[in-house]
């Protein structure tokens, strides 16, 4: 609770002081405030539509003050509370850290890092082709950080190339970390699937990080949130087709995607969908903040485990 008031408290007042320039005092810090904390908690709403129309932080592209801060509201509350306690309590230290914590960190980074780079060759010649070099690198960053469930966006999201919107989908599907306030399969998911992928095909009989081994049930976790999570967007994808052919496939996956990740961002179909499919999408939003592995094993039912076993019998995978 302290660090939440300290970090939101931090973030309203350096918010404040750009936007009482534009809106003056109360509305100022009203605005400043409330960007605050929906930039922490990864919510992504704005009140910036008096200025332009569906438009979220666009007309703030430009401003580093505005970027950086909710750049690092929204990284500090996607690290999750299990980072920050291990921080706190050893501070930079990054051997002693735990494992989560050091996978959370080096993922954070890889993903914005890589996000970055990516979103800037893919868009420099299309929507970041108005911007000075300065601007283009600071929007590259801020939709890295951003698709991490925080919902906010400084370029138009509606012409993006499918490369970007590809790449945009993916951030949110992987989503922050484990105990934050981010949705999405979580950074620790990613990361030990492909750690087991790579040991896989390595030809490793363990999947190993920092000197320390995954055991079997935290892969078996990661395996199942990735595959429900997959199955979700096949049937939502599915069912919003059917009810609404006329929508464009690559709209409608980012509004998928979107929801399942609990990030906000879309391209501007939204508006245009009906009842039934407005509530796929609430289930999807839902789904994705309770968490699927979690929503999945409430539905099932409670066995109890036998000590006997089937016997062993291979198959051909692949």
């Amino acid at each position: 609770i302290k660090g939440t008031f300290l970090f939101e408290g931090i973030g309203a007042i350096i918010l404040s002081l750009v936007f009482i320039e534009d809106f003056g005092l109360l509305k100022g810090v009203y605005l400043g405030i409330f960007h605050a904390i929906s930039a922490f908690c990864n919510a992504g709403f704005d009140l910036l539509g008096t200025i332009e129309p569906y438009g979220s932080l666009t007309p703030y592209a430009s401003n580093i003050i505005v970027n950086i801060t909710i750049m690092a509201l929204i990284i500090i509350g996607g690290l999750g509370f299990i980072v920050w306690q291990d921080i706190y309590e050893k501070g930079f230290k990054f051997k002693k850290y735990l494992l989560q914590t050091k996978i959370v960190l080096i993922m954070t980074i890889i993903l914005i890092v890589g996000g970055a780079v990516l979103f800037y060759l893919f868009e420099c010649q299309n929507s970041l082709s108005s911007l000075s070099q300065e601007e283009m690198i600071l929007a590259s960053f801020f939709q890295s950080v951003t698709c991490r469930t925080a919902g906010f966006n400084t370029v138009d999201v509606s012409h993006l190339k499918p490369s970007t919107s590809l790449l945009m989908m993916f951030l949110m599907f992987v989503g922050g970390s484990p105990g934050s306030t981010a949705g999405g399969i979580k950074t620790t998911t990613f990361a030990v699937l492909t750690i087991f992928v790579y040991a896989t095909m390595t030809n490793k009989s363990e999947a190993n990080a920092f000197n320390r081994r995954f055991d079997s049930k935290t892969i078996k976790k990661a395996c199942s949130v990735f595959l429900i999570n997959l199955i979700f967007i096949f049937i939502s994808a599915i069912a919003l087709f059917d009810m609404q052919p006329q929508l464009p496939m690559q709209d409608v996956f980012f509004e998928i995607f979107s929801a399942l990740g609990t990030v906000g961002i879309s391209t501007g179909i939204t508006r245009q969908l009906t009842m039934l499919s407005k509530i796929v999408i609430i289930l999807l939003m839902y789904c994705g903040r309770v968490g699927s592995l979690t929503l999945a094993l409430s539905l099932s039912r409670k066995k109890k485990i036998s000590n006997c076993k089937n016997p062993v019998e291979k198959i051909a995978i692949g």
